[in-house]
């Protein structure tokens, strides 16, 4: 009998990060930090927001929620920060609205606010360690 001989299986299903599957989310995570951005910026008109900078989201798998990260322009304390924080979980309802008009998703994820103390830099890379002399 002879050999059966078969082609080669594709297993890129079974590897998503290498065929790319993890990049949908950062896109929408960037898409969900650049609407926000905008919107804090032309259409929030809450003063206990003004010195407010969004840095990054991040979307839970499932894309129920999200974790919207936050740092103030100015040197702030922990009662300014806290401050801030209830100043967009009482925007959250209207930011929702607006990112559901915004964004191609069937579903917009509820907002949680996180302060952030020291801001990344820009692309979301981490901030590179200290030298020690």
């Amino acid at each position: 009998m002879a050999p059966r001989y078969s082609r080669p299986r594709d297993d890129s299903a079974r590897h998503p990060v290498e065929s790319g599957a993890g990049s949908r989310s950062q896109r929408l995570e960037e898409l969900f930090r650049e609407e926000l951005v905008s919107l804090l910026e032309i259409e929030i008109n809450d003063p206990a927001l003004d010195d407010a900078r969004i840095t990054r989201a991040e979307l839970s798998r499932d894309g129920s929620r999200a974790r919207i990260w936050f740092t103030l322009a100015s040197s702030a304390s922990d009662a300014d920060a806290g401050t801030t924080r209830a100043a967009f979980e009482r925007a959250a309802g209207f930011l929702r609205s607006r990112l559901c008009d915004a964004l191609p998703v069937k579903r917009i994820p509820e907002l949680s606010f996180r302060y952030e103390p020291v801001a990344l830099p820009p692309g979301g890379a981490e901030l590179p360690p200290a030298e020690e002399e």
